[in-house]
């Protein structure tokens, strides 16, 4: 199983109560808060290519500016990280390197 928290956030405060309505039909997409042009969800499915689809249909609502994950938990990431699929996203010629937003942290990787 896999939970992540992610923050919705939305183009314009005029739009919240659009991008509420559209993100609260997402399945396994549960709605916590909201503030301003902010949204909190939580994100509860069985793999990591799951999560990546929901984030995905997140992001592809109309209004959403972009959608950032504040926190993830894989049950069993040993078994899916061998089943995670990017082999699209590295095969698309149509993104570019400067448009891939990355959050996450790699200084444990660094001596």
């Amino acid at each position: 199983m896999n939970i992540s928290s992610v923050i919705i956030y939305v183009d314009k405060p005029d739009l919240v109560d659009e991008v509420l309505a559209r993100a609260k039909e997402v399945k396994d997409c549960e709605i916590i808060t909201h503030e301003g042009i902010k949204i909190v969800a939580v994100i509860t499915v069985d793999s990591v290519n799951e999560e990546v689809k929901k984030f995905k249909e997140l992001e592809a609502i109309s209004g959403v500016s972009s959608v950032a994950m504040a926190y993830t938990y894989q049950e069993d990431i040993e078994f899916d990280k061998d089943k995670i699929d990017i082999s699209d996203m590295l095969k698309n010629d149509d993104i570019k390197a400067e448009d891939i937003v990355y959050n996450g942290s790699v200084g444990y990787k660094i001596k």
